[in-house]
């Protein structure tokens, strides 16, 4: 198979922005490479992508794992290497959302949206960074992290879920500075409320006409496409 001009990489690729984001890199020409948890969801995805875009079976790469193990990133980003030949776009989007008051917060779940929110995060960018460096000279790769808007403002009752978000908030901000002159791009998306299943806590005060949509975040990702990566934003917000 020939290396596409391309390729793209979307952690939580089987639903909401994730799967959103890998149908606009699919549109845009991209080879995308979508990473879930559920081997059912991720190749009806994928199936789903394929046919939407008129590409039929096999034209989206899965991998099946779990962002929490450590392992799971340089594994991920093999296999897509394995499968495309390169990497142009980087995007974490594996997300999990814990709320409740602080102290009602087990160990088990600290870490699980430590590991899910934050280290993964942290981990994808680290075996992904040798690819983008390689691309950077014909192309404009590009992280791009889905943090919240709750990595930006205190959200009483989410204040484990406003760690980890702030953390890839500064991760990234960090990030994009290390990167400041290298050609790759990075930046962390904060979205409101986004009308994925993750937002059904707020259903009852919040209309489907008042969240973003997963287009809304999968198109700002496009356009960061455009920017040249010097000028790409350390951080975006939407609302």
């Amino acid at each position: 198979m020939s290396s596409p001009k391309h390729a793209a990489l979307v952690t939580g690729g089987s639903s909401g922005i994730g799967l959103a984001v890998a149908g606009a890199l699919v549109a845009r020409g991209h080879a995308v490479t979508i990473l879930g948890r559920d081997e059912g969801r991720l190749r009806h995805a994928a199936d789903r992508l394929g046919d939407e875009a008129g590409l039929g079976d096999g034209a989206v790469h899965t991998v099946v794992a779990d962002v929490a193990q450590p392992a799971a990133a340089h594994a991920a980003v093999a296999a897509h290497i394995g499968r495309w030949g390169r990497l142009d776009v980087l995007v974490n989007s594996a997300g999990l959302l814990a709320a409740g008051p602080f102290e009602s917060y087990s160990t088990t779940t600290i870490t699980e949206v430590l590991e899910v929110d934050l280290r993964a995060t942290i981990l994808f960018c680290q075996a992904a960074l040798p690819y983008l460096r390689k691309v950077a000279r014909e192309a404009r790769p590009l992280i791009v992290n889905i943090a919240s808007i709750s990595g930006k403002r205190a959200d009483p009752g989410f204040s484990l879920y406003c760690a980890a978000k702030f953390g890839v908030v500064g991760f990234t901000a960090a990030l994009h500075q290390e990167l400041a002159g290298e050609g790759v791009g990075a930046c962390a998306i904060c979205p409101g409320l986004v009308d994925t299943p993750m937002a059904d806590w707020a259903r009852s005060w919040a209309s489907r006409a008042s969240m973003l949509r997963p287009e809304d975040i999968a198109g700002a990702v496009i356009r960061l496409l455009d920017i040249p990566a010097g000028q790409v934003p350390a951080e975006l917000v939407l609302s």
